[in-house]
């Protein structure tokens, strides 16, 4: 008897719980917020014997129900596949994912592998009434925040098209928003006087002055002047927009955007402090103008201002693209800092060269080490570096992989055990089996009240240990192998892609070189002394995928 609550009181402790929450960032102000997901969650664990340490509890805060590329969720998953979860806690279905197909796709997932999986809401129960109402829970949820997110969209159209400010989340600088509550049932944009004066200014630099945009940030910064958040630092793509909103002019507009599913990624995420991962699927394009609905406000500058700001901005624009005699910066988008994060960008200078004769030399130079952006004081010291330089290496790496693309594989192969990572896996399950044997036959000793507890629990520890340790192996292999075979499947790919474009590498201009590079690099990371060139290969490399493969080239001498 005593020997069966021992094993009772094991069997309890050996249960490795984990939690999971979510709550997306519109959803922060009710009630089921992040910290009351995980009060329960925590509380029902505890009372079910399995209190879940902090290293497995898994939360996503501000991350959208709508797609599975979550931070946590992947952590969590990629534990469940190596077997180290027994059980999940969740407060409901739509905490794991808004689409129903996610929601089954989880389930399934885990419970192939064994995974108990616990919902706060509802028992989860295995029969076949159980599965159609879990079914029926998920179509449902789809079904009302599809409905909620049509009837909020629709309603504020009406109102909007009724004149109603209400719609407006807030109010663009040169004005105060006051809410419903304080301006007593309506809304409405009441001007605040000195940012009023600043937009008016503005709009008169463009409009009478013909100033650039860089010319008003100048102006701007030198006057002192402070902008929405109070920074002396103005940049061009605020003054932009403040000279783009039709509010200044009486007409504030509703509908600007709407949202699309986010597409795939050209530049290279910069990280200081961001996720790889942007936290919601879609994106806000700018709509048609036809959809807009313009709401009366009081205006900040006459229509024959604001109609002649926009057309110095369409010169301004037109006499840009006439400046542009010769193709851009080659690697355009594709640079960053491996220092501080920020992009780099192309600059021309114009100098003496050989011969004393004035030249232009072209840079890629780090946003980070200007100045000018960060209040007067640089937050890098990273140096440029010569633009032909820099293009020239990175072509001759391009091209030097479309030349051979077996160099892929064979240097994974010289970095990686992917060789012999195959019958690495072999006998690694086999001493696994051994090792779950020797378990269970000491889990049956206990029973049988063969050896004491304290030296049951110490040897049970130590056997879990070197599973744990084994799992951990072969997961690290099976990556070996999964990589290496899509390498080879990605060198076939490079293949064809050569064939089609190879004899053309020699004699490519400036835009077949700049279409040939970002479809292969997926971003260049300048350092004090090296360069990395990342390649985004994959299976197929038509589209944009994981970085793969690293290019190293030294910068040695080649700086400024």
């Amino acid at each position: 008897m005593c020997s069966h609550s021992l094993l009772s009181e094991v069997s309890m402790t050996t249960i490795r719980a984990a939690f999971y929450a979510r709550v997306s960032g519109e959803q922060q102000a009710v009630a089921h917020t992040i910290e009351s997901q995980i009060a329960v969650l925590s509380e029902r664990a505890g009372n079910d014997g399995t209190p879940v340490p902090p290293e497995r509890q898994f939360v996503d805060d501000g991350y959208s129900g709508a797609t599975l590329v979550r931070p946590a969720l992947d952590r969590l998953r990629d534990l469940v596949t190596v077997g180290a979860i027994d059980r999940i806690y969740v407060h409901s279905p739509d905490r794991l994912a808004r689409n129903y197909a996610y929601q089954v796709l989880l389930l399934d997932e885990w419970r192939r592998l064994g995974v108990e999986l616990v919902f706060l809401n509802r028992p989860l129960g295995q029969s076949p009434e159980d599965d159609l109402l879990l079914q029926v829970q998920g179509i449902v949820a789809e079904y009302e925040r599809a409905k909620i997110m049509e009837r909020s969209r629709r309603g504020k159209k009406h109102a909007a098209q009724n004149g109603s400010l209400n719609v407006m989340s807030g109010a663009p600088f040169g004005y105060r928003y006051v809410s419903v509550r304080e301006g007593d049932g309506q809304a409405r944009f009441e001007p605040v006087t000195e940012q009023a004066r600043i937009v008016l200014q503005i709009f008169s630099w463009i409009g009478q002055d013909r100033c650039s945009l860089a010319e008003v940030c100048r102006r701007l910064q030198k006057a002192g002047e402070l902008t929405a958040t109070g920074k002396r630092i103005w940049s061009r793509q605020a003054v932009w927009h403040i000279l783009q909103n039709p509010a200044y002019q009486g007409r504030a507009a509703y509908g600007k955007t709407h949202m699309m599913p986010r597409g795939k990624k050209v530049r290279p995420r910069v990280a200081r402090g961001r996720p790889a991962e942007p936290r919601r699927s879609n994106t806000p394009v700018t709509a048609d103008l036809k959809e807009w609905v313009f709401v009366s406000v009081p205006a900040l500058v006459d229509a024959g201002l604001f109609r002649a700001a926009q057309a110095q901005l369409q010169e301004n624009r037109s006499r840009a693209r006439l400046g542009r005699r010769r193709p851009g910066y080659l690697l355009q988008g594709l640079t960053c800092c491996a220092r501080c994060g920020y992009a780099y960008y192309g600059k021309t200078t114009h100098q003496r060269g050989a011969g004393h004769k004035m030249k232009d030399f072209r840079y890629y130079r780090c946003s980070g080490s200007d100045g000018y952006r960060f209040g007067g004081e640089r937050i890098c010291s990273n140096a440029q570096v010569q633009g032909e330089f820099l293009e020239t290496a990175v072509w001759r790496e391009v091209s030097d992989l479309l030349t051979s693309p077996e160099r892929l594989e064979r240097d994974y192969q010289d970095r990686t055990r992917a060789g012999t990572s195959l019958n690495n896996i072999e006998l690694l399950k086999v001493q696994r089996l051994k090792l779950q044997h020797a378990l269970e036959r000491l889990i049956d000793s206990f029973t049988d009240g063969l050896i004491e507890k304290d030296q049951f629990t110490s040897r049970m520890g130590r056997t879990k240990s070197r599973i744990a340790d084994l799992d951990a192996k072969i997961k690290a292999d099976a990556g070996d192998v999964n990589q290496l075979e899509n390498l080879r499947l990605a060198t076939e790919r490079l293949r064809q892609l050569a064939a089609a474009v190879g004899p053309h590498l020699a004699n490519a201009d400036w835009h077949r070189r700049r279409e040939i590079i970002r479809t292969l690099v997926q971003r260049i990371e300048i350092g004090p002394e090296v360069i990395k060139i990342v390649f985004r290969v994959t299976p197929d490399t038509r589209g944009l995928g994981s970085e793969s493969i690293v290019a190293t080239l030294l910068r040695g001498r080649k700086r400024a």
